[in-house]
């Protein structure tokens, strides 16, 4: 059983140099370890030469302790992994659900509205020109208007079109409205 100690620590030396198989390394170097404390102890009754199996012994303990921290740290790369990997999924979410929040206060007013709607409209764009990162221009009959001197122009009687476009990263950045 000291031989068979030996040649599993052995083994176990080459897995730990690989460090691809840490955790098969840890049982075989277990399992070195079992046999090598089994076979010194009845060596040490039987008053038997246990060289090989104290050598096999502490190859299999030295390697089990190399083993261990091996495969934890292969655990932490693995769990990282998935973490970044959800963490990136987590971001794309969130960057998605920001563009549909910043594109819904406007896509309400897509398609033909009355001049009172057009008015609460660039109203709303002068707003969010004044304190957003992401402007949008305002095209009044294929012109662009400012969004303010716009609205004093609109009658609330008449019927427009309004139409939205989007940049690369799919927020609204213009608007064009025209009279029907």
């Amino acid at each position: 059983m000291g031989i068979i100690a030996l040649v599993l620590g052995i083994i176990a030396f080459g897995i730990a140099v690989t460090f691809v198989l840490a955790p098969l390394g840890v049982v075989i170097a277990l399992i070195g370890l079992i046999l090598g404390i089994v076979d010194t102890v009845k060596k040490v009754k039987s008053g038997g030469k246990k060289v090989v199996s104290i050598v096999g012994l502490i190859l299999c303990a030295v390697l089990f302790v190399i083993l261990v921290v091996e495969s934890f740290f292969m655990f932490v790369i693995k769990v990282a992994d998935i973490v970044d990997y959800d963490t990136n999924g987590v971001s794309e979410e969130l960057e998605t659900r920001e563009i549909e929040t910043f594109n819904v206060k406007f896509l309400g007013y897509e398609g033909n509205q009355t001049g009172s709607r057009v008015k609460i409209l660039l109203n709303n764009i002068s707003i969010n020109n004044g304190y957003g990162e992401h402007e949008i221009d305002v095209y009044y009959d294929d012109i662009m208007k400012d969004a303010d001197e716009l609205k004093q122009k609109i009658e609330t009687s008449q019927k427009y079109t309004v139409t939205f476009y989007k940049d690369v990263d799919g927020y609204i950045n213009k608007v064009y409205i025209n009279v029907i």
